[in-house]
């Protein structure tokens, strides 16, 4: 296309237009690199008055149907740009036309190379007064679908385009729910109906630590979401509020036959509102929905269950048991029913509540999956949810003696896993108090007596999720823990010589830092000496009994912080790791007491000293106090 051309259109000049168009029409007819006609850069910039001018030439008319490279006419790049008024003339235009191309194809229904429509541009973009504009001309618009399989609704639903939607809806008698991956719009709406802040704020609480704290420690950051995070998240419930209402409009213009429609991962939209935890949606399907629907699975062989249970969705599992009791003891793919689910993703109130409904018999609680694993038997392998393992344990109707697959009872897999020597003890002997036993083969093999080998191939090779589910992979990764500790003598946790080396370098100074502390106040007594008399160079608050119990506190840490020195003096002459470790344990013993005996001298100490404050003495021991409680949870947790 000519420069001076292009400069004219886009900056409106009828002056040179005229001049251009008096010499020879054809100048007209240029197109860009891309194929652009003189229209398509008018509806690029929405340059309606130059787009009018353009075709009251009559042998011009034809540009308003003319694609580019890509096969957009001038009437897409409008409806993506947002150039309504552009729109509206080559709308207009069209249908005055009398001739029709392309085999009677109309303007506006002409699609390009991705079989968009001008509508599911306009969609896409959000540009709902001339998607209003295109549904009003023509309503069947609606029931076009693009190379993606996707209508022009589920573009609007995808997008969360909520007033395009609702127009669609209202204005269409008849519109197409078809998307891609073959998903409908309920699909889309269900993946949606959970705002995107709060979602994110959900996934965001899950990422807190104290090491994210301290690494990312930002006083710009943490204003700035202080300022801006609460008032989004006010905003983003209440865009969810709206949201439901539309979900429940378009249910009314589906038809019941889309809750049973499956993707191509073979999900239902109930079932996403269930994996979602889309409570209100998912009450709304129940009314349009029959046993068929809850009895289809996924590729996985999962069912509404099944997820429910996964997810922890309590309340939905819940009301599934109560309205489809016959699904409750469903097993997917892998032979795991809703019990090994729950127990699998670590869902303590799933666990809680599949144990205490009448649905659940001792047959369901012990079945077996296809590797013969009960639900104990996966909460044992993960060991990450110790709540969930100990309510099984406490279970009368849980069977502790079952054998999987590869030839192991709960109480096996325990003597095979590395726990800390008390953790470990504990453990199994709970499980033994509550009737777990060895297998006969592991009981044989003990004072090293030699029995037959366990195969363990199985275990060294375990099969994926085909999904990636994380619960899965945790089963998995907990086998093949199993499956390197079965050739060894079942053991206990034990640093190497780095982490104890680690460890006793943080406890040296501390204990160092006790020792000096405790030195100095034992010649700095609180409240000072006195200066005459028979008792001249006594304690003055040596009478009191919060003076006793600082003096012996502060022995005690001094004498427990010098106890703990003189080991590490002696521990720098050990090779021996075991031996490395038993200082290294009774080391950091004698700093924890002299800590403890550091701060009961800081309160009895400073408490003395304020006799005469009553009130300020009483918030020194409260304050003094709360350490304890802190340390009480540190060594509980």
């Amino acid at each position: 296309m000519d420069p001076k051309l292009y400069e004219a259109v886009i900056t409106g000049d009828f002056a040179s237009l005229q001049e251009l168009a008096s010499s020879d029409l054809t100048v007209f007819l240029q197109v860009t690199t891309q194929e652009d006609n003189i229209l398509h850069v008018a509806a690029k910039y929405n340059l309606k008055r130059m787009a009018e001018e353009i075709i009251r030439l009559p042998p011009l008319v034809s540009l308003v149907n003319q694609k580019n490279s890509k096969g957009d006419t001038p009437l897409h790049i409008a409806a993506r740009l947002g150039s309504l008024g552009t729109a509206q003339v080559l709308i207009n235009c069209a249908n005055t036309m009398t001739q029709e191309i392309e085999a009677g194809e109309r303007l506006i229904r002409m699609v390009n190379m991705e079989q968009d429509t001008a509508l599911h541009d306009a969609v896409r973009n959000g540009h709902d007064q001339i998607a209003e504009l295109l549904i009003r001309e023509d309503p069947e618009l609606t029931l076009l679908t693009n190379d993606a399989e996707e209508s022009p609704l589920f573009i609007a639903v995808d997008k969360k385009y909520i007033d395009i939607a609702k127009l669609i809806l209202q204005v269409a008698p008849f519109c197409s729910f078809q998307g891609r991956n073959n998903m409908n719009a309920l699909h889309a709406a269900v993946i949606r109906s959970q705002d995107e802040v709060l979602r994110l704020s959900s996934y965001m609480v899950k990422l807190q630590s104290p090491m994210n704290y301290v690494t990312n420690m930002s006083f710009k950051h943490s204003f700035q979401f202080s300022s801006f995070g609460p008032s989004a998240i006010i905003q983003a419930a209440f865009r969810n509020s709206i949201y439901k209402d539309f979900v429940a409009c378009l249910m009314e213009k589906c038809q019941s036959a889309a809750l049973s429609e499956t993707d191509d991962y073979g999900w239902t939209p109930l079932q996403y509102a269930v994996h979602f935890g889309a409570v209100d949606i998912f009450k709304m399907f129940l009314r349009y929905i029959d046993l068929s629907t809850v009895y289809i699975r996924d590729k996985e062989g999962m069912s509404v269950t099944h997820i429910a249970a996964r997810e922890g969705e309590v309340v939905m599992l819940e009301m599934l048991a109560y309205l489809f009791p016959q699904i409750w003891d469903l097993q997917d793919n892998k032979g795991q029913t809703v019990l090994h689910l729950a127990v699998a993703g670590g869902k303590l109130d799933s666990v809680k509540f599949i144990l205490g409904t009448d649905l659940s018999h001792d047959g369901l609680i012990n079945q077996q999956d296809n590797e013969g694993n009960t639900a104990l038997h996966l909460a044992t392998i993960q060991g990450h949810h110790r709540k969930i393992f100990e309510m099984l344990i406490k279970d009368s109707r849980v069977d502790k003696t079952a054998i999987n697959m590869e030839g192991h009872t709960v109480l096996d897999i325990l003597l095979l896993k590395e726990y800390g020597f008390y953790e470990k003890n504990w453990i199994s002997m709970s499980v033994a108090s509550y009737g777990g036993l060895e297998t006969l083969e592991h009981a044989i093999n003990k004072n090293g007596r030699k029995t037959r080998s366990i195969d363990t191939r199985q275990l060294e090779q375990p099969q994926r999720s085909e999904r990636g589910d994380p619960a899965s992979d945790t089963q998995v990764e907990g086998q093949q823990q199993l499956a390197k500790r079965k050739t060894e003598v079942a053991g206990l946790k034990k640093p190497n010589r780095d982490q104890l080396q680690n460890i006793a370098s943080i406890n040296l100074l501390v204990t160092t830092l006790i020792a000096t502390v405790s030195f100095a106040a034992g010649f700095t007594m609180p409240g000072g000496y006195k200066s005459d008399g028979p008792d001249e160079g006594m304690a003055i608050l040596s009478t009191k009994t919060a003076f006793r119990v600082f003096v012996i506190a502060n022995a005690l840490a001094f004498c427990f912080s010098s106890t703990s020195m003189f080991l590490h003096y002696c521990k720098s002459f050990v090779e021996k790791l075991d031996v490395l470790a038993f200082y290294t344990y009774i080391t950091s013993l004698l700093t924890s007491y002299g800590i403890t005996a550091m701060v009961i001298a800081f309160v009895s100490g400073t408490y003395a000293a304020l006799g005469d404050s009553p009130g300020l003495a009483k918030a020194v021991l409260s304050i003094g106090c709360s350490f304890f409680g802190l340390q009480l949870l540190v060594y509980l947790k």
